[in-house]
């Protein structure tokens, strides 16, 4: 009976021991509990299945929202949102992530997709203001790089500072704003990725002639009808116009010969309609004509810019430890 006592002594004693907070200290399990919803919501994210994916990082917040990680799973969820058009919501998340995280990187990136959101929103101003506020802040980490050193503040700036030259290389294209956005190509940082690539996309939209026509010409030049058109080489507009023109002045014409007076003065109301829509319909043919070359030439600079930086810069940079397949080659 003591042996069998004695037994139970040391069976209890070492359950409470391996129960114990110092046997539970261990490294946390990637496969349990809130971890388990991270990596979930990684694998998901990596599927497209962002809907799913948005809440299991939502559960995993709600189970650990002091977590170290969690400011970094905030910046997923505003990734999401943007991608999926909720531009509201994104900049909501990354507006809060850019005051209140504790960590200067995860501020600037928030900082920096804040202006991408705003790119997608058409609110141009305001991600110019975001991209060259990135640049502001990194300004000095670059110089430290430049010495140096490799802390992640330092390294981070110099994608973020090459992402933001593209950024804004990008938006002023869109406004058709070509040498702006060709100084920003050629102001990405030397030992950046896209160094290169951005001074050759540069070099060749520095070398382009767009083609212009003088919208105050070709209303001019309308005053004889058709001329403008030919002009603008729209020639089929121009015999119209020509023809039409013609066939209401000999109606006025005639009409004032033969004494209808009446028939005149309408023939004339609608001479003078026609005549003017020719003259407005070449200036504004000049002013289409210039819009559409600005266009063909801002559509190839953002396609190439975009070309240089197709692959995700962010979300998929904070998987879960352990499973190989979600570990990317760039690391935050």
């Amino acid at each position: 009976m003591p042996r069998f006592c004695l037994l139970l002594i040391v069976i209890a004693a070492l359950f409470l021991g391996i129960t114990s907070p110092a046997f539970a200290d261990g490294p946390e399990d990637p496969f349990s509990g809130a971890n388990q919803q991270l990596l979930r919501g990684d694998a998901l994210y990596y599927e497209g299945d962002y809907y799913r994916a948005l809440t299991a990082y939502k559960e995993f917040l709600w189970a650990k929202p002091g977590d170290r990680r969690a400011n970094r799973v905030r910046l997923k969820k505003a990734w999401i949102y943007r991608i999926s058009g909720d531009h509201r919501e994104a900049a909501r998340i990354l507006d809060g992530l850019t005051e209140n995280s504790d960590e200067d990187v995860e501020a600037w990136w928030a900082q920096f997709y804040l202006g991408q959101v705003a790119v997608d929103a058409e609110r141009t101003p305001l991600a110019s203001r975001a991209f060259e506020g990135i640049l502001d802040l990194c300004e000095p980490q670059l110089v430290r790089l430049s010495e140096g050193a490799q802390d992640p503040e330092a390294v981070s700036c110099m994608e973020l500072t090459g992402r933001s030259r593209l950024a804004l290389a990008d938006v002023y294209a869109s406004r058709h704003e070509f040498d702006t956005a060709i100084g920003h190509l050629r102001q990405v940082p030397a030992d950046s990725p896209w160094a290169a690539e951005a001074a050759e996309v540069a070099d060749v939209v520095d070398g382009i002639s767009i083609p212009r026509k003088s919208p105050a010409l070709a209303g001019t030049l309308s005053i004889i009808p058709g001329l403008g058109h030919f002009y603008l080489g729209e020639y089929s507009n121009g015999i119209l116009a020509m023809a039409w023109n013609g066939i209401f002045i000999y109606g006025l014409v005639d009409s004032i010969l033969s004494g209808r007076y009446g028939q005149a003065a309408l023939i004339g109301l609608l001479e003078s309609i026609w005549y003017g829509g020719t003259i407005f319909g070449a200036v504004a043919g000049a002013q289409r004509f210039n819009r559409d070359a600005q266009r063909i030439v801002e559509s190839g600079m953002r396609r190439d810019i975009a070309a240089m930086t197709d692959q995700t810069p962010w979300p998929a940079r904070f998987p879960v430890r352990a499973p190989g397949y979600l570990e990317l080659n760039i690391q935050f």
